[in-house]
Parts: structure tokens; sequence; C-alpha cells
């Protein structure tokens, strides 16, 4: 710095152009403090006005230019608001390409004879969902709850009504990228606190209506939902939230404690966590549900939204990318390792409930069974 300020006070004699010169070095050595001191040095060497003007000319120019590079080196929250689109993707979706390219991969484009097929099946499910509803139109409506449920976009006309355990958070991040909200800054944040992308998504969607005119509004979208096998989806919500005491401390003070103290089987006094069996019978018994394992009717209330798409975990890869594909999504929604809430003891498929079941009484199956039997048959599973 001593030198610098030195180089400063030995142009006393120099030209006009060599003032001009040092100007940039000036600013990124000696700072602030010292040109107003310099500016200050040249009002008393009686600079003439238009030398001063052109001099500050040049100073405004350089901060700009440094301002310019500095909003370029940093890749802020800011950048979400740009809506300009680009020749595949837009802008406000650009974080995707930019921040690992080697993380996207373009959608598989489903032929026409694939899409096709796709859409009968996905037909047929709304045609069995209808005749089903017939049957049990006399249950009580949670008509309100499915609406306070689900997330809308009217800007690229979808509506989802989430399901959890039943691909929720790979949903959540696909309508934070829709909405332009998921930054580089908030994928660190998701890292350490996942459930976080819920909440946030809600909130960006939030519905500021009345229950009628939301109604309306959701009606004129493309609705879909996304089904799993009810025992399997309930065996991965414990498996995620009950089995496990580490990391899971809320759930365990909200549910696994009392679960273990009320329904605890012979055999099991060294284990502080509940036994899925001791779950399904804390089921059983209060009929008390949880987001995780509701049942679908009660939370979506499929009989009276009339869902444009039902598609289902067991074969979600293919309904998922025929989805994307008719609702016009594929410009958004690349193929990459969006945020998920993958369990650490690994994924609950039906060959791990083949395990956990073996030893379960079928009479506490068959009344799961009775609890859960609108989303059976709504859905068209079977009894495991």
């Amino acid at each position: 710095m001593s030198q610098t300020l030195y180089k400063v006070r030995c142009i006393k004699d120099a030209t006009w152009n060599d003032e001009k010169l040092i100007i940039y070095s000036l600013l990124s050595k000696v700072g602030f403090h010292q040109l107003v001191k310099w500016l200050f040095s040249l009002k008393q060497r009686q600079v003439t006005m238009l030398q001063l003007t052109a001099l500050l000319t040049i100073i405004c120019v350089t901060l700009l230019i440094l301002a310019q590079n500095s909003a370029e080196s940093s890749y802020t929250e800011t950048n979400i608001e740009t809506t300009a689109r680009g020749e595949q993707i837009s802008s406000r979706y650009a974080w995707s390409v930019t921040r690992t390219a080697s993380e996207i991969i373009p959608r598989v484009i489903m032929s026409r004879e694939q899409m096709e097929d796709a859409r009968r099946e996905l037909n047929a499910r709304k045609r069995r969902l209808s005749s089903v509803c017939e049957t049990i139109s006399s249950r009580k409506s949670y008509l309100d709850v499915a609406l306070t449920n689900m997330i809308v976009d009217t800007e690229h006309n979808v509506s989802w009504c989430p399901v959890y355990k039943a691909a929720s958070s790979t949903w959540m991040s696909y309508f934070a990228v829709l909405k332009g909200i998921l930054t580089d800054s908030m994928m660190d944040l998701l890292q350490h606190n996942l459930g976080q992308l819920g909440e946030i998504v809600r909130q960006k969607f939030m519905h500021g209506e009345d229950l009628n005119t939301m109604h309306e509004k959701i009606m004129k979208t493309k609705k879909f939902l996304i089904v799993r096998h009810p025992l399997e989806r309930l065996l991965s919500a414990y498996r995620d939230k009950l089995e496990h005491m580490q990391g899971r401390e809320y759930y365990y003070k909200r549910f696994g404690r009392r679960i273990a103290f009320k329904y605890r089987l012979p055999g099991n006094e060294t284990r502080l966590e509940p036994t899925f069996e001791e779950f399904l019978r804390f089921i059983v018994k209060e009929k008390f549900f949880d987001e995780h394992w509701a049942p679908y009717y009660r939370t979506c209330e499929p009989c009276s939204v009339h869902y444009d798409y039902i598609l289902k975990f067991e074969t979600l890869d293919r309904d998922e990318n025929f989805f994307i594909q008719d609702a016009n999504l594929s410009g958004y929604l690349y193929e990459k390792n969006y945020a998920q809430n993958i369990n650490p003891h690994g994924k609950t498929t039906r060959e791990i409930l083949s395990e956990y079941i073996k030893k379960i009484p079928r009479s506490l199956l068959d009344e799961i069974y009775k609890i859960y039997e609108n989303d059976y048959k709504l859905f068209d599973y079977s009894v495991v």
C-alpha cells in the first residue's frame, strides 16, 4: 500500500493523459478513501472543470464495469426473476444447466406409439376410478381438504395433489423448478434439511382465494396425482419416520414413543422404537393419520376433483415421462439428480414388504385393508 501511495504522490508533474491511465490501477489498489484525497490534490493543482468532468466520467464507467463483473461472477437468488426464453430452456430455469452440466440429461422423448399406449392405460385408470366412485358416493366428502392440499401452477397449467411417500419429494423439486426457486443456495440448504422444500414450495404456491374460486381455477388446469400400493406406502412411511429414532426424533416423540408404550408386543421390550406390526395396530385402533399415511381419498378426494392423470409409483418412469411430455413441461423438467428423500436403509420395494409382513397376523392385515379399502378399489390394487 505504501508503494502505491508513493506513486500517487509522485504524479504531480504527470500529464493529463497519464492521469487517465492510472485511475484504473488506483481504483483497484488504493481504495475509495485515498481516491478522495487524490481528487483534492487535483483541485489544489487547479485542474480545469473539463478535465475534472472527464476524470469523473472515467471513474463512473470503471465502477460500472467492476459492478457488472462482480454480478456475473456470483450467482444469487435475484437471477430467478428472468423469464426470457432460450432456445431449449427458459433462462429462468438455467440454473439446472449452469450448475453442473453433467447432471443434466435431456428427458427421453416418447414415440407416438408409446404415448398412445400410455394414454390408453391412464384413461383406463380414470374410467375405473369413475366407476368405483359411483359405488362409494355416499361417504363423507373431503373436497375442502383436497383443495387446500393441492399445488396449483396456473402459469404452466398444472395442479398436483401430493401423496406423501409416493414420489412427493421429487415432485416438490419439480414444482420448485417450475417456480424458479431451486437455486444453488437452495440446493445446498436442502442437503441439510430436505423437509424444508415442501414448506417453501407451498409458500410460493400459496392459495389466496376462497375454496370456490380455487376449485374453479384448479378445474381449468391439468390435474394429476401419484398413488402407490397402500400397504407398501405404509411400510415406506414406517421405515422413514419410525423404524429408527436417529434423525427422526420429532416422529419418535410425536408417535413412536406412544405407539411403543401402548402397543408393545412381547419380546420387543429392549427396543425403543415401535415395530411395523405395532405401527399397524396403532392405525387400526386409533385411526390417527399423519400426512405420510393418510388414505388417498381423504387427502386428494379423487371422486370429486376428477384428475386428468393418475400416475402410479409402480410404473412411475413411464407415467412421469408421458405426463411431462403431454403437459408440455419437457422444456423445464430435465432428468437430473433432483432432491429426493431416500431412506439411508434402502428403498421400500414389494420384496422388502414381503419380508416385513411375514410374521404379521392375517387378521391385522385384513383390518388395515378395511381402513384403506377405498384406496385399494379406486386405484386397482390387490391385497398382498
